[in-house]
This record gives C-alpha cells, structure tokens and sequence, in this order.
C-alpha cells in the first residue's frame, strides 16, 4: 500500500474535505477524490461517506485513517531525525491577523523574519473576519479573545484588555467619570453595528455588569471612533493593544480604572495542529514568542493580569 495515498487520506480525514486536503497538499481536487476511490477500490471498504457539504469516515474509515496517520507520523520522524539539522526554511508563509493588532505591532516582526530567511516568501492579509486557516490555506493566526478551534494549536503570547479613555482636553472640559453611572452625564463614542444597542461591560466591588451608554457618535471603524476620542469628542472603550501607544505619549488618558472590565481573553498564536511544523512556520513562531511574548508591547506598562505565556491545544466544548 502507497504511504502517500495513506498520507492523503489521513488528511482527507482530518480536514473533513476533498477541497481543502488538496489545497494543503498541492494537487488537484479531482485527483483527490480519485486517489481515495482507488484506495476504497483497492481495499475493497468504503471508507467515506460523502454528502455534498462534508465528508464523513465509515468505522472501517475512521480506524484506518487513524492507523494511516500513525504510520506517517513515524515516517516523518524517521525523515525529520536525518534533515531537520540541514532543513532551511523556504516555501510561501501566511499569516493572518487583526487589522489594528497587525498595523500596530506586526510589522516589525515581519521585516525581521523577511530580512532572517530570504527564502521564505511572506503572505500577510489582515482581516477583522475569523479566517479558517486550514480552508484557506493559511499557515499562522494572531487572535485576540478565546482560542477555541479544536483543530488549533494556540500559543499565548499576552493578555487582551479593554480600556476606558478619553483625551485631557474632553476630561478638563467636560471632568472625570470616577464611577460607571458617570457615564450617563458624559458623551459616549461608540463602535457598533448599525442599529445594534450598546452597553459597556464594568467590573467593582459589587460584581459585574453591563451599563447601557449612547452618544452622538457612532461608527463601524476603530479608525474612526480613535480619531473621535483624540479630538476630545468623548469617551471610549479601547482594546488596550490599540491604544497603548496614546497612553504612553499622553494623548488618551484611561479613566474609570478601579472599574475596568475583566480580560477579554488574551492575543494568541495560532496554527493547524500538526505534530510536526515546516521550517517556515517553526522559525516564525519562534521569533514571534522571542519579540512579543515576554513583554507584550501592547500591554501598557504597570498593567496587571500579564502571566507567563504557555502553549495550549483548544479543547471543543462539552
């Protein structure tokens, strides 16, 4: 039996789609989808229920590729044990990432992996939409919130706060909110959907809760509504990874600090759960970890709620 076709059809398995198995492994769909009814053929088994949305492994399916996926797996570190010392990284390298989290603090990374590995072409999109790396084709994930893809191994790289702000001169204009309620008084610069009704999330020593804010101000962008709180228009609620550098120049300051609502989550590295990583991608992690996880530049300095980072595979939910 081809280890190849085996190797194809573990893949197949996981993915859950002809379509996407041979986009991860460079082949044609059609020639997928041959090369598993050849195996179904040769082995005399149907090994996958198809429907037109999803595939689904038969039992004699779902043991074989468990079994096939083993014996690649010891393939692989029998050729890892051999090359990985000569293994230089090349190859096409995508990563995705939040459009604000990725302007601010992706750069730099960037340019120095680019710069490290001349081999590696580097793909960058940045997108507020939740990318499906292994149907899209994509390598590595920076995530802010929760991680909880089981088919994700994430890597924390720093926690995710939100902050209350506004600028010294709306604050020497209009005084400083000292508790929620406050708000009431004040104007409010809101980032929503249209029509959607906002409340801002608070946390103190009565518990939490979730207090109903407005404005005049209203919009769909973080460019926007950021433009907005520099101009002294109001107050607003920030992630603090975009806003840090305002805090640290003084042009927003934070308010209602005793206040501030629990983490969000926390800014992850993700990537498809494989048990062995391209050079490409290994490099990339290991630079991201060495130049954002220690000390998270989008962590305002004093800040609490930092702890040291650690990997982590997502487990689905019960």
């Amino acid at each position: 039996m081809n280890l190849e076709d085996m190797r194809l059809f573990a893949r197949v398995v996981e993915v859950g789609s002809f379509t996407a198995a041979a986009r991860l492994l460079g082949m044609p769909k059609q020639t997928v989808s041959r090369r598993i009814a050849e195996l179904e053929q040769r082995l005399g088994v149907q090994l996958l229920h198809r429907t037109t949305r999803r595939l689904h492994p038969t039992a004699a399916g779902a043991a074989y590729a468990e079994r096939c996926a083993e014996l690649v797996r010891l393939a692989e570190e029998a050729n890892r044990a051999v090359t990985d010392a000569q293994q230089i990284p090349r190859g096409v390298l995508r990563v995705t990432a939040d459009p604000v989290f990725g302007e601010a603090f992706l750069s730099g990374l960037v340019v120095e992996y680019a710069s490290r590995w001349p081999e590696v072409h580097v793909e960058v999109v940045l997108t507020g939409r939740r990318v499906d790396l292994v149907e899209e084709g994509f390598d590595l994930a920076f995530r802010v919130g929760r991680v909880e893809e089981p088919t994700l191994t994430a890597t924390r790289l720093g926690p995710a706060r939100i902050r209350y702000c506004a600028s010294s001169e709306y604050l020497a204009r209009r005084g400083v909110p000292t508790r929620p309620e406050e708000l009431l008084g004040h104007e409010c610069i809101l980032i929503a959907a249209e029509g959607a009704p906002v409340r801002w999330p608070f946390r103190g020593g009565t518990g939490d809760m979730m207090l109903p804010v407005s404005g005049r101000l209203r919009f769909n962008s973080f460019v926007m509504a950021h433009a907005a709180a520099l101009n002294g228009l109001g107050i607003a609620l920030f992630p603090e990874f975009a806003c840090v550098e305002d805090f640290q120049r003084k042009r927003l300051v934070p308010v209602l600090e005793d206040w501030v609502a629990e983490d969000v989550g926390a800014v992850w590295l993700v990537h498809p759960a494989h048990r062995y990583l391209a050079a490409r991608v290994r490099t990339f992690i290991d630079l991201a970890l060495a130049r954002l996880a220690h000390a998270p530049p989008w962590v305002v300095s004093g800040s609490e709620g930092a702890p040291a980072p650690g990997a982590r595979r997502p487990r689905s939910r019960s």
